[in-house]
């Protein structure tokens, strides 16, 4: 397995870790499975949240891109984080794929999934309703936010939501739901969103709603709850939620 630091953009923030695989069949195309760490959209936390898992990924033979992005405190809020996200996607097919290419691995990029945690489930979730050049094959919520307009609309303020907008919702209702998942269902890309019944930061009825909003619609999706398992469970080696997250950007079905 290596790891190769890559610039998708000129900005500090705006860069990812590669990791490949060490061995591959020559000549077959690999997977590649795009990692959007968590931590409140802000710039306290990073993408070494989510190198276990693209450490994990990279061992069962598929190319692991954790990105960095422009957050809270960290180079911007929403209209950098999201540009910064669609700009790592679509990297895959230009800077990763000539990475990997340079080494003898061919990147097949109609086997382009995305993984987050957190605030990166809502930002996984979101990408997938985007007019991406690169479209994703599945997304997989690990207990992601992926209601960000609800709570403004019963009147609740959310600090860390308007932190992440710089406008109280009542402000401009709009760009709260075009970067909430579930007020965007359609999107039309397979998501998997996978949650643990003792969330206490984004509590399990996020995910149902989710879920039943893009059925509703007619949208490819699977619910996965976890019994007894938290917010942090994903991020721990030892859990379903981990294994169940492994699991499914591994299956090949």
């Amino acid at each position: 397995m290596s790891r190769t630091r890559l610039a998708y953009g000129p900005e500090p923030e705006q860069f990812g870790h590669l990791y490949l695989p060490d061995t591959v069949d020559p000549g077959t195309p690999i997977p590649v499975v795009m990692v959007v760490h968590g931590g409140f959209w802000h710039g306290r936390y990073h993408l070494n949240l989510g190198t276990p898992l693209a450490l994990a990924l990279s061992r069962n033979g598929v190319a692991a891109w954790n990105i960095e992005y422009r957050r809270i405190g960290a180079g911007g809020r929403w209209p950098e984080m999201s540009v910064d996200v669609v700009a790592a996607l679509e990297a895959v097919a230009t800077l990763v794929a000539d990475r990997a290419a340079a080494v003898g691995i061919t990147l097949d990029l109609d086997r382009v999934r995305v993984v987050g945690h957190s605030a990166g489930g809502q930002l996984a979730v979101w990408l997938a309703g985007e007019p991406a050049a690169v479209r994703p094959q599945l997304v997989v919520s690990q207990a992601g936010a992926l209601d960000l307009a609800s709570a403004g609309e019963r009147g609740r303020r959310i600090d860390y939501i308007e932190d992440l907008f710089g406008v109280a919702y009542e402000d401009d209702p709009e760009l709260y739901r075009s970067a909430s998942p579930l007020h965007r269902v359609p999107v039309g890309v397979p998501v998997a969103v996978v949650h643990g019944t003792e969330d206490a930061q984004v509590r399990v009825n996020v995910a149902t709603r989710y879920a039943d909003a893009a059925r509703a619609a007619h949208d490819p999706v699977s619910l996965h709850v976890i019994d007894g398992e938290d917010h942090y469970a994903f991020l721990d080696k030892s859990t379903r939620s981990w294994a169940l997250s492994l699991e499914l950007l591994l299956d090949e079905r």
